[in-house]
């Protein structure tokens, strides 16, 4: 099964369901609303689909309320299906207590906040000067440590094989006045933000 298909399958298996989610939901809670939605798509294509592939959430990086939806929550998983890995966002609601999928393709997984990715930066810019001090004589990493503002975290996209997201981001430097429109790449570990540099 391509990664494509593991993808299609997460987003056919979920049926939108209308409640408010109050708390996040857990490993737990995800795999079964997965299991369900599974089960559901299996008993409409069982005359097509001829080996049964096991489908699971293997593990939970975060879930955060959803940007695009009231009431809905994203979470940013790794799911196998047969012998495929891949991360991806699911969305979910809470429905009387239970959580169950919702369909929907493309659900986005928000970044770090502007303020977060620009401390990050300058701490990962403080740490790069500390190792090699040489870097401290390159003007970018000069604007890094002390005068780069990050303006805006954009829409990200998570990366298939290792749940990083890559955001379009806004940064504004004094050597450059007209502003910079960059990718940079951030996970999600533990609940806390990482900057990843390239």
């Amino acid at each position: 099964m391509r990664l494509t298909s593991l993808a299609l399958t997460a987003v056919a298996l979920f049926a939108a369901l209308p409640a408010q989610a109050a708390t996040m939901p857990t490993l737990e809670q995800i795999h079964a609303a997965v299991q369900v939605g599974v089960a559901k798509t299996r008993a409409k294509m069982q005359s097509t689909v001829t080996v049964p592939i096991a489908v699971k959430v293997t593990s939970l990086t975060g879930c955060q309320d959803s940007q695009e939806v009231p009431g809905e929550v994203v979470c940013l998983v790794a799911m196998s299906a047969g012998m495929r890995d891949a991360f991806m966002v699911l969305p979910l609601r809470n429905e009387n207590g239970t959580w169950v999928g919702v369909e929907r393709k493309d659900a986005k997984f928000a970044g770090p906040s502007p303020a977060e990715a620009q401390a990050m930066i300058r701490a990962w810019a403080k740490e790069e000067v500390a190792r090699n001090p040489e870097a401290a004589k390159d003007v970018q990493m000069q604007e890094a440590q002390s005068t780069m503002q990050v303006k805006a975290v954009n829409e990200c996209d998570v990366k298939r094989k290792t749940g990083y997201l890559v955001c379009d981001t806004e940064l504004s430097v004094p050597s450059r006045p007209e502003g910079i429109k960059t990718e940079l790449t951030f996970m999600l570990e533990n609940a806390n933000w990482r900057y990843v540099p390239r």
